[in-house]
């Protein structure tokens, strides 16, 4: 499964979207009540999800069939197995058997030109039934009163799973999808584990040139500058991997986790969280991307890229895949699962070995990871559709039988997809496979909550020859669930063990979502943060341009917003 179809599989919002929305008035506890008459899309009292005595369920099947239109988002290098169709596939035809539901699809569009037909849906309000849209299309859609009413199918249709993974994160996703008490949407709930960047490097490199894993931002230049002047990856190598065009140069409030290839990891060495809200020597509110820790950090990166270890083509390169899958890179900064497409890179050479580690350390020699927020995406229901429900039951499906769908078989595809995951999912199977390992007994664990712990543990010694040693030599690679093993022993492993040694410093933005002033000044502004970051590090820029961005900054809205985030925090 390439790290495509793990963002499939852990964002599902922007990258394969449908929808789903409801109206009618609301009876009998949140059932759909309106004339009792069916119409073509199986509309009517008579028609819910019930269970064999007639009661309202989360895993229901409606007795007439009940039509879905929704709009999918199609990545060409991600291809459907052989004899199957965006309209009929594995999920298609499960949806139905279980439901009593077909899929239709309104429109398609390729992943680079997705979002920008979605917004034109949106402002012409020509939606699909369902949809799941990111923090600032919902709030358009709420705000254009677009949306269904979820609350009373939430009470009455939300799986036992569902709620329980919501009450783990203390409601907070729940909360962030409610306005003014109603919720309009279905919020995923992250794992912990998707905050984390990890300094991934070509542990085969390290040991050809007989030197040690880096733990400093010093360290770390060091053992770069040797991939670079032994040429490790030919002419062109690259000792620190870099953003590309389309990519963030680091996590942000908007969009706080799963970002490839990016630098928070050397911001975070400099106790610098540019992209977040976080409080200031008084305890007030600031914009991380605006301190003394942040400009340090970019004239630390302008050094880096000018000395020539720093990507040379940062900002500008169209696909980072293809820099370190043929072998030129030697670091970059990725979630931990970047290690579900080791396989690649393999293809080209067997002996490629990546490590994970949670560095480059502060000068304390604490880790200061960002996290994200708990929920990033929102399965919606057009209003007007006669079935609100259906964005629940979907989820409830998935998360019930998702263990048991095949890792072949691309979760993109699934209609309304939100990842619901317990908040420790990755941190209880890393334990997990460790005690399994160790030849301990494994931790009492629910199967449907923890829906991938019966398959990582049933292949584990199908995927790893020696417990005792980690090395790329021991894999079988060829193992359908070896990335997801290798991700969580490489890159989850190495959080457990920085949690162990005691030098995790979470830092968490105050606010994840966008103020009223952010809605009409926060573009302009981001903008104007990404144009000079990119300068400064690239030296077209000097490092005192920091200074000029930070008053224009604020001059220009930021610290209007500031005070607004600071309102935001004391309530």
């Amino acid at each position: 499964m390439s790290w495509k179809k793990y963002l499939a599989f852990s964002l599902a919002g922007m990258m394969a979207v449908s929808s789903l929305m409801g109206c009618g008035s609301k009876e009998g506890g949140g059932q759909a009540g309106n004339s009792g008459t069916v119409n073509e899309s199986g509309a009517g009292e008579d028609n819910l999800p019930v269970d064999e005595s007639g009661n309202p369920s989360p895993f229901g099947k409606y007795k007439e069939t009940v039509t879905l239109e929704i709009i999918q988002s199609i990545n060409p290098s991600i291809p459907l197995p052989e004899g199957e169709s965006a309209t009929d596939n594995y999920y298609t035809r499960y949806i139905k058997e279980n439901m009593n539901v077909d899929i239709k699809i309104k429109w398609q569009a390729s992943n680079a030109d997705y979002n920008q037909k979605l917004n034109l849906a949106i402002a012409s309000n020509d939606l699909p039934d369902i949809l799941v849209v990111g923090q600032q299309e919902y709030k358009k859609l709420v705000k254009a009163d677009q949306l269904e009413d979820l609350t009373p199918y939430y009470e009455t249709y939300a799986s036992d799973i569902i709620k329980e993974n919501n009450e783990m994160v203390e409601g907070k996703a729940l909360e962030a999808a409610t306005v003014e008490g109603k919720l309009f949407g279905l919020p995923n709930v992250l794992v912990e584990a998707d905050g984390y960047n990890l300094m991934w490097i070509r542990q085969d490199w390290l040991d050809e040139l007989g030197l040690e894993a880096p733990t400093t931002v010093e360290e770390m230049e060091a053992v770069a500058e040797a991939f670079v002047e032994n040429k490790m990856g030919g002419e062109n190598t690259i000792g620190i991997l870099g953003p590309t065009i389309n990519s963030r140069m680091y996590n942000d409030f908007i969009s706080s986790s799963n970002n490839l290839n990016n630098l928070d990891g050397i911001f975070q060495a400099y106790k610098s969280w540019p992209g977040f809200w976080i409080e200031d020597g008084s305890g007030k509110a600031v914009y991380g991307s605006i301190t003394a820790e942040t400009k340090e950090a970019l004239g630390e990166l302008q050094k880096m890229y000018a000395s020539g270890i720093l990507d040379q083509e940062l900002g500008v390169r169209k696909d980072a895949d293809e820099a370190w899958k043929s072998g030129k890179v030697g670091i970059l900064f990725s979630p931990w699962w970047h290690g579900y497409n080791i396989k690649d890179g393999l293809a080209n050479n067997p002996e490629t070995e990546w490590k994970a580690y949670p560095a480059p350390l502060a000068e304390d020699g604490q880790w200061y990871p960002k996290l994200g927020g708990t929920t990033t995406t929102y399965c919606v229901v057009r209003k007007g559709y006669e079935h609100p429900e259906i964005a629940i039951l979907l989820n409830n499906f998935l998360r019930r039988d998702e263990g048991k769908f095949t890792l072949e078989t691309d979760l993109g595809y699934y209609p309304g997809r939100v990842v619901i995951a317990p908040l420790d999912e990755n941190t209880f199977t890393v334990n997990a496979l460790r005690k399994r390992m160790s030849g301990e007994e494994v931790p009492d664990y629910d199967s449907i909550n923890y829906k991938l712990l019966d398959n990582d543990l049933a292949t584990l010694e199908e995927c790893l020859n020696n417990y005792e040693d980690l090395g790329i030599e021991n894999w079988n690679t060829e193992s359908p669930n070896f990335g997801r093993l290798y991700s969580l022993l490489m890159g989850s492993g190495a959080v457990a063990d920085a949690q162990e040694q005691g030098i995790v410093n979470k830092t968490y933005s105050l606010i994840y979502g966008q103020t009223a002033t952010m809605e009409k000044k926060w573009a302009n502004l981001k903008k104007k943060e990404d144009e000079i970051f990119l300068k400064i590090i690239i030296g077209e820029a000097p490092l005192s341009a920091f200074d000029t961005f930070v008053k224009e900054w604020k001059a220009e809205g930021g610290d209007e917003i500031t005070a607004e985030v600071q309102a935001e925090v004391e309530k």
